[in-house]
Parts: C-alpha cells; structure tokens; sequence
C-alpha cells in the first residue's frame, strides 16, 4: 500500500508544472516536518509535576487556543502546559523551523548554514543551539568511576578564545587582538579539560583552569568523578599522584607509548574532530560545546540521524533551559583572574581592560 501511495504521489508530481511543483514539493515538507516534529514532542505530553514549583498535585484544566492541554498546579495555583519552560514553550518559530534546526544540529553544522537551512537569522540560530545544548545536557547522566572499575584520565588543551563580536558584547577583549596559528603562545593562554573514559565508553569532562593542571585543581576534579578504591590510569604528570592518593584511588601512571591509554587518547581526537568544524570555539561558551559532544558520543552508531533528529526534539520538549539571550551576551569569561593580574602588573594593559564592564573588582 505504501508503494501505491508514493507512486500516485509521483505520477500526481509529474503531470505539474515545475513551478507548481516545487512549491508542491516544499509544501510536503513543511508539512512532514510538522507531524515528525509532533509524535517527536508527544514524550512531554504528560505533566508529572509543576514547572515552577514542583509540586506533583496537578489536574487537568482545560486546554490552550492551540489543542494542547492545560494543567492546573494545587501547589502554586498557577497553570501550565506540557510546553512551559520548555524550549519551544516561549518560541515563536514553526514546528517544521525546529525540526529543520534539530537535523542541523545532528549534523552539527555551523551556524551560517544552519541559519540558511532554517530561514532565520544568524542570532536567532545561535540562540537555537545554546538553548537545545542546555536541555539536552540535562538528561545526561552524571559520571561516577565506582569502586573496583577502571578509568582512563588525560588532559585536553583549547586555546583560550574570545570569539564574538565585542562591540555589542558587554565584555571586552582583554589583550590586543591577533591572528593565532595552533595553540596559544604559552601554557597560560590555553584552557585545560580533564577528560575520561572508561571500558564501555562512558565519558566525563571538566574544565580545570589554564594551563597543565597543579595538584590541588587535579584533587578538587577527581573528588567528584573517582571514587575511593577505583582504579585510574593516566600518563607521567606530576599532578596526578598526590591527587589520587587524596581520593583514595589506585593509581596507574604509564607512557603512551605502552598504549595503556589509547582510548581517552582516541577520545581526544574525536573531540579535535568535533570542534574543528567551527574554526574555534569561544571559550565561555566551551562547557556547552563539550556537553553538545558528550551527548553525540551517547549515539555514536547506535541510530539513524533521522532518529537522532527526533530524540533532540523529544528531549528538548521535557527539558527546561535557564538562560536567557540577554545572560548569554553576559556570559562571563572563565578564569579571568589571570588577565586580571595582568592589568594590575601591566599599566598600559589596565588601561585598555575592560574591568569595569565584567564587574571585576582591582582592589585587594
């Protein structure tokens, strides 16, 4: 039946003019991705508790102008829908927009493409990915290394970067602008991210400072990933020892050349792989970009980028966000205190860092 039906469609196609036939055909698929987009969505049809507030006790009072079904919260006495707080509770955009930008999002195209694939502007597709990366990071599980299990441990460096546009931007650039060719000039101007990966192939990142990491930052990153008794492998630093001795973990320090950690070696270059396409990431916006790659790695070969498509939906209906556009302008840079030192020793640095805009207090 499904045949008959394609070829009817076909044989319909065919006898249009090409005209007629392209908005026929655009039409279609508007209109497909407006129904996959639903059954993707219908997974946050249920209310199992007040957005706002939390309370459970809910009934159901009525429905929207739209169809969609109305709870009424005994807690807080306000109403609310499946929708609210959600991504697609507060935007404007079409139902076939957000399933064209899910796909896009899978296939993890930069924002100029996806702007074009979607119909919208350049800020618009930015606000789109930040706010699905935030909901679909919540349904990732938090990584703990048990007792008696085994983790590979390594650092990965990005050049600290201060990608946007700082004219509209209520932060500065700190330093002089210049053209970078690799990593940065030294250790200081590059961010490090702990990373790890086990057996089965779960994950975990963090952020850790600028530069190698010393053994207090190594000591507070593995207080909330390793466990007592658990057994991590890492290569020669120095940071590592003392630092699992404070955790209580068995430590397996190796070289790389006894290939004791290629998986989180291999980690690292599927990371590379991942953020080269967008020619540099901003550094305050890096924790999403690495919770965005943590969530592709969950999927990696396991299904259909169609089906892909439709679990970012799925996800991003259930899934609250907190920020808003202006908080993102606003985003903080991450580990600034070394520019801020840099101001204090630097006069001519002072006088053209931006102190006052982030808040940052000189004195002391």
């Amino acid at each position: 039946m499904e045949s008959d039906i394609a070829t009817i469609a076909r044989e319909s196609l065919s006898r249009m003019p090409e005209r007629e036939r392209r908005e026929a055909l655009r039409e279609l698929r508007r209109i497909i991705d407006e129904e996959i987009f639903d059954l993707a969505a219908k997974g946050g049809e249920g209310a199992a508790a007040c957005p706002r507030c939390g309370c459970e006790h809910t009934v159901k009072r009525g429905k929207t102008a739209g169809g969609a079904q109305r709870w009424l919260c005994r807690g807080c006495g306000r109403t609310f829908t499946a929708a609210t707080n959600s991504v697609f509770g507060a935007s404007k955009l079409p139902r076939d927009v957000w399933m064209r930008f899910a796909q896009c999002h899978v296939d993890g195209l930069t924002l100029r493409r996806t702007a074009e694939r979607c119909g919208v502007s350049l800020r618009t597709a930015f606000f789109m990915r930040h706010r699905v990366i935030e909901a679909i990071a919540r349904s990732m599980p938090a990584y703990r290394c048990a007792r008696g299990r085994g983790v590979e441990l390594d650092e990965f460096f990005v050049p600290e970067n201060f990608k946007g546009n700082h004219d509209r931007s209520v932060c500065g650039l700190p330093r002089k602008a210049r053209k970078r060719k690799g990593r940065g000039r030294d250790g200081r101007e590059q961010i490090s991210v702990l990373t790890g990966t086990n057996e089965v192939g779960d994950i975990f990142y963090e952020m850790t400072g600028r530069g190698p990491m010393d053994a207090q930052r190594a000591r507070d990153a593995f207080s909330h990933v390793v466990s007592r008794g658990a057994v991590a492998v890492t290569d020669g630093a120095n940071a590592y020892p003392n630092a699992m001795r404070a955790v209580g973990a068995v430590h397996v320090a190796t070289k790389a050349s006894r290939h004791k950690i290629n998986r989180v070696n291999n980690l690292h270059s599927r990371l590379a792989c991942f953020l080269a396409p967008f020619r540099g990431v901003a550094t305050r916006r890096l924790g999403n970009y690495l919770a965005w790659f943590k969530w592709t790695e969950s999927f990696k070969g396991g299904r259909s980028s169609e089906g892909v498509a439709e679990l970012v939906v799925s996800q991003s209906s259930i899934n609250s966000y907190d920020r808003t556009w202006r908080q993102y302008k606003a985003t903080p840079y991450p580990f600034y205190d070394y520019w801020v030192k840099q101001a204090k020793w630097d006069p001519i640095a002072e006088a053209a860092l931006p102190l006052a805009k982030l808040g940052v207090s000189t004195e002391g």
